[in-house]
């Protein structure tokens, strides 16, 4: 038998059939729901013999799920007392029944999430612990599964149990549970323990849990395991692991690691609230938070990932209602800044940027920045603070150390000071090199976020030096895309001076 179970339910007519069904699988309650017609019904009501024309739900769905289906359908039906029965499926095709439970062990997840996983039953944990002994392998990973998702002391202790199982298949379900479900240095010491395990599944299930885990103390076991384990798909697992935690960010286990940590080192806090098994924080994680320039700028963070579920305190506390969630915290646990849900990467990059130069002062960012030109931050920090107090000629050196030295602008500052250091020169009456710097500008960033302004100045440059077909050329182009902006006028106006100059100068000739 497997864990698999079909609902049918009947409704009154096709109408209020799409609707239930379109509620139970917009809640994903279900991997599918077929709903089928014709159907005649004679059932007794009350007393009386009843017929009746009606609709019937077919529900793929889970036995741990039918409860919830059984009430996102009594409110959504109209019927005072809806039929609602779940039969067991004993067998069917193995590929289908892996989809229906691999699409609802995701769904699970989202349900756990919503109801507070602290006030799970007691009963729960007895149900699924007794399925892990179960001797058909989907009831087991089943069951382990809603243990994780469960959580808790009772499941921690079961996990921990379960590593000194003398079966190997429990032992490989205690490795991939247990670090999903504690943070505890001692349980990362147990799996560890497992990377010498007899079997070789379990040695490569460790390998996977510690990758997974993020725990950059692993680095050193899992090159011991790359080199010298005995079997291949263990030592390749172990490879690829070590790539993945040594190319991503170092994160640390908790918050209050995070903070202390961070009043040594005097760097601020990135803290992530993540969900487990949530799309939205994995497609996050595999790809903005994976990417090196990301990377690099976290090196001046203390990095924390909190499950957002297991950590709920902490997330009340810091008024997280949704994940994923990026927080900046100063030294003290103070919040600079947020982000919740997608960014891509030049967003974080920018907020990365901003978090780190709301902690350095002038004084200190203009030692860093003589010390070190390579130091964009500091340098961008200096260059700043002069140009907001008008001091466009000391600007200028550290605005071209930013330019020079990132000139993949992974801090977002260089398209900036390249408009800046343009606007500079331009000035103080050095058109050619003012020129220079905007044409690069709108080269290498066509879609610069103040492109009117750019395109302006380019335009008024390029006609100071003599050049004015493309001068001309700059400012039409900018009449053209930003109609409405401010520059715009301004771009006719000198587009009209330059016409009523050359109709002058044709008269006279």
């Amino acid at each position: 038998m497997t864990n698999a179970v079909v609902g049918m339910v009947t409704c009154a007519s096709r109408t209020e059939a799409r609707k239930v069904a379109r509620t139970i699988v917009t809640k994903k309650l279900a991997a599918c729901v077929n709903v089928v017609g014709g159907l005649e019904s004679h059932y007794w009501w009350q007393g009386k013999l009843e017929t009746a024309r009606e609709c019937l739900l077919l529900i793929k769905t889970t036995r741990r799920l039918a409860t919830a289906v059984e009430r996102a359908v009594k409110a959504a039906h109209s019927y005072a007392v809806p039929e609602i029965i779940f039969l067991p499926i004993l067998a069917g095709e193995r590929k289908y029944l892996k989809w229906l439970r691999s699409s609802v062990s995701k769904i699970a997840a989202a349900i756990l999430v919503l109801a507070c996983v602290g006030t799970a039953r007691a009963g729960q944990v007895d149900d699924l612990i007794n399925q892990l002994g179960s001797t058909n392998d989907e009831d087991r990973a089943e069951a382990a599964d809603g243990l994780t998702h469960l959580g808790g002391e009772r499941v921690v202790k079961e996990f921990r149990d379960l590593l000194n199982s003398p079966s190997p298949e429990r032992r490989e379900i205690a490795v991939v549970g247990l670090l999903q479900v504690s943070d505890a240095d001692e349980d990362v010491e147990r799996v560890h323990a497992r990377l010498k395990d007899d079997d070789s599944t379990v040695r490569w299930s460790a390998v996977v849990a510690l990758q997974n885990s993020r725990r950059t103390e692993a680095i050193p076991w899992l090159e011991d395991v790359a080199k010298n384990d005995k079997t291949d798909s263990v030592r390749e697992a172990a490879a690829q692991a070590l790539g993945k935690l040594r190319s991503g960010i170092r994160w640390v286990p908790t918050l209050d690691e995070a903070e202390k940590k961070s009043k040594q080192l005097k760097n601020p806090v990135l803290a992530y609230f993540y969900l487990r098994d949530s799309d939205y924080c994995q497609k996050l994680e595999d790809g903005v938070l994976a990417d090196k320039s990301v990377v690099a700028a976290a090196e001046e963070f203390v990095c924390v990932r909190i499950d957002a579920v297991k950590d709920a305190d902490e997330a009340h506390k810091l008024d997280v209602r949704g994940a994923p969630t990026i927080l900046f915290l100063d030294g003290e646990g103070n919040e600079m800044s947020r982000i919740a849900g997608l960014v891509d990467k030049d967003q974080l990059l920018s907020k990365l940027s901003e978090a780190k130069r709301s902690k350095l002062t002038f004084r200190e960012a203009r030692r860093l920045a003589m010390q070190n030109p390579a130091d964009v931050q500091a340098n961008w920090k200096v260059a700043e603070t002069y140009l907001e107090e008008g001091n466009e000629e000391l600007a200028e050196p550290h605005l071209r150390n930013v330019i020079e030295h990132d000139g993949d602008n992974q801090y977002g500052y260089t398209d900036k000071a390249m408009f800046a250091l343009g606007f500079a020169l331009g000035k103080r009456g050095e058109y050619s090199q003012a020129a220079y710097s905007f044409e690069k500008l709108l080269e290498r960033w066509p879609d610069y976020k103040d492109k009117d302004k750019a395109l302006y100045c380019l335009g008024l440059s390029q006609l100071a030096i003599g050049q004015k077909d493309k001068g001309r050329a700059r400012l039409e182009q900018l009449v053209k895309e930003f109609p409405n902006s401010s520059t715009a006028s301004s771009a006719q106006a000198a587009l009209d001076k330059l016409n009523k100059k050359e109709g002058k100068d044709e008269t006279s000739h």
